[in-house]
């Protein structure tokens, strides 16, 4: 006589199983999505930090800042564009870039991510927002480009060179190129001759108030 032992799950073990593996996906879905969230939280951090740098960077060098983030000399030159361009795509964007505006009167770029509902709610409702003044490079530029125009202009007054006219007639006199024309601002800058006083329009571009730059 041979006896034969039945291995297996019985109805209620099944069901119990289930009810727990129910449980334990119940609890891993929410918390894959925080971890998945806060990964592109830190994405966008990072991402609008190197777009910042970059939007100082390129009106240092132009006096301007870009239209676009895909603008020519920006993007590539100033940014990095990363794989397919990912250094200015919005991580809750759906495949859209982060968004962009200048303020041409407040001399001011901005930037930011949609955040997690992926709508455009605004920069005053977004958290994650870069706002890139143009009065730090524009005077930084300035400053550095005057302490050459004062080194150049004092041995050519020494000398007994003519300081007489406007900015550009004395610039070429002293031997610079006419980038040096402008200040960090892309303004011409005002030569006094009687006082031998340079003045640059400062972050607003125009002469005569009060954030002027005087040397």
């Amino acid at each position: 006589m041979t006896t034969c032992d039945q291995k297996g799950f019985t109805l209620l073990e099944v069901v119990v199983v289930l009810a727990v593996l129910g449980l334990l996906l119940g609890t891993a879905v929410p918390l894959a999505s925080a971890v998945i969230q806060a990964d592109r939280r830190q994405e966008a951090e990072v991402e609008l930090d190197a777009i910042a740098r970059a939007l100082e960077s390129y009106y240092h060098e132009n006096a301007a800042f870009p239209a676009s983030l895909t603008a020519a000399g920006f993007l590539g030159d100033h940014l990095q564009r990363g794989v397919a361009d990912t250094a200015i795509q919005d991580p809750f964007g759906g495949n859209q870039n982060y968004v962009y505006s200048v303020d041409t009167v407040a001399n001011t770029a901005t930037a930011y991510s949609r955040g997690e509902d992926g709508l455009d709610n605004g920069v005053g409702l977004e958290e994650q927002v870069v706002v890139v003044a143009g009065a730090v490079p524009g005077t930084n530029k300035t400053f550095a480009r005057v302490r050459l125009i004062v080194e150049v202009l004092a041995n050519h007054i020494e000398v007994g060179g003519s300081v007489t006219g406007t900015w550009p007639t004395v610039r070429a006199a002293i031997g610079l190129g006419s980038s040096y024309d402008t200040d960090g601002f892309g303004v011409t800058f005002d030569w006094d001759d009687s006082t031998h006083t340079l003045t640059s329009a400062g972050p607003d571009r125009t002469l005569g108030n009060a954030d002027d730059i005087v040397f």
